[in-house]
């Protein structure tokens, strides 16, 4: 699919931010080398890679400890340093320290300018001391995007309780001019309370076809059901959801609908109005929700018949949280969930006044900020339980 590109100004950002963000994203970029190069270090002196059985061996890995390291862009911590029984030493962070800031300017371009893997052997060179191998160079330079090719492809759990979906766009260079692309992605708490990122990819949000893809690649991947699938109100998504999962049901996004709804009441309106709607959906049950939203209803309809049949129009998908286990309510009445993990993307990207220079380099910085989050768990109730704790009407 061809995606819909629209010309785009990136917003500016005072320096000191701009500088802040850079710094973060040069700290990851050194981290990850600085892990890659010790690994290969390790498995070159024991003569085998991870769990590889082989006649060469000449040690053991023993686990790891943590030890800070103070760079040019700020201090990493925690950054973990493999042990083997037989007391493996690393020379990499007196080499490094030695050249740091030559070291970091290499790894900047590395993994910022895009540069090729020249200068990736120079730089794991300089840390461990010997010419690295053409497949060690290999391994820095797309460690990242291996591991991105296999989390795509990874199998999937058969049972979701919850799903969320939704879109969002981040400026990308076609034919040397940025233009917004679109993204969608899909992030799933299973049966036991974890979330996670379950997939994105580039494509259109009012597409339905864009849509069922992405529900096809999960489905291929293991998923069977959902109990619930939080959404706004495209559409093409809302259309490839019952297609795909025809068995699931809906909860439309609250703050969502509330902003539309208030998009038809005078501006000077609004402040008073918000209250008595947010109230619908912060009620102690769906029966006093029910009655809230009646009120509200009979209440403005002659005045604003425009705004009540906005809200009228999702009425059931907006209350359909209320059938669900009350200490969930918080997380499934809106789509933050996924809209937190946007934000996160954006503030690695989208605001440091770069475009990303394709698609591919876009995709692989979005796997990167999924693959550092450490998404909440929900409790979640036993299996067995589940069934008694739903409220249907």
């Amino acid at each position: 699919m061809t995606p819909k590109q629209e010309n785009s100004n990136v917003p500016s950002i005072g320096q000191a931010e701009f500088q802040a963000l850079v710094a973060e994203k040069l700290r990851a970029a050194i981290r990850l080398t600085l892990v890659t190069v010790l690994e290969e270090e390790v498995t070159a002196l024991i003569g085998a890679g991870r769990y590889e059985r082989s006649a060469r061996r000449r040690d053991q890995r023993n686990g790891s400890y943590s030890r800070d390291l103070v760079t040019s862009m700020g201090t990493i911590e925690a950054l973990p340093v493999p042990r083997t029984r037989k007391g493996f030493r690393t020379q990499l962070f007196e080499r490094y320290a030695r050249r740091q800031a030559e070291l970091d300017a290499a790894i900047s371009e590395m993994f910022v300018a895009g540069a090729s893997t020249i200068p990736v052997g120079a730089v794991i060179k300089t840390l461990t001391g010997s010419k690295p191998s053409p497949s060690t160079v290999s391994r820095v330079f797309h460690g990242l995007q291996a591991e991105f090719d296999a989390w795509k492809t990874r199998a999937l759990a058969p049972h979701y309780r919850y799903v969320f979906a939704d879109g969002t766009s981040f400026t990308v260079i076609y034919d040397d001019e940025g233009h917004k692309t679109p993204i969608l992605a899909v992030i799933g708490i299973d049966t036991e309370g974890q979330r996670e990122g379950l997939g994105f990819t580039i494509g259109e949000r009012q597409n339905q076809g864009a849509w069922e893809g992405v529900l096809a690649d999960l489905k291929a991947r293991g998923v069977r059901t959902s109990d619930l699938w939080i959404t706004d109100g495209h559409h093409a998504m809302l259309n490839a959801i019952a297609l795909k999962f025809p068995d699931s049901r809906r909860q439309r996004c609250v703050k969502h609908k509330i902003e539309n709804v208030l998009s038809y009441v005078p501006l000077s309106k609004r402040d008073q109005l918000e209250p008595e709607l947010k109230a619908i959906f912060y009620q102690e049950s769906r029966e006093q929700a029910e009655q809230t939203l009646a009120a509200f209803v009979a209440k403005h309809a002659k005045t604003y018949p425009t705004a009540i049949a906005c809200l009228k129009r999702d009425q059931e998908a907006c209350l359909t949280f209320y059938d669900f286990p009350q200490e969930h309510w918080k997380t499934i009445r809106t789509t933050n969930v996924i809209e937190r993990l946007f934000l996160d993307v954006k503030k690695r990207s989208h605001k440091m006044a770069a475009a990303f220079r394709n698609e591919a380099s876009c995709l692989l910085l979005f796997f990167a900020v999924v693959r550092t989050i450490k998404f909440r768990r929900i409790a979640m109730r036993p299996a067995l339980a589940w069934p008694a704790l739903l409220h249907t009407s």
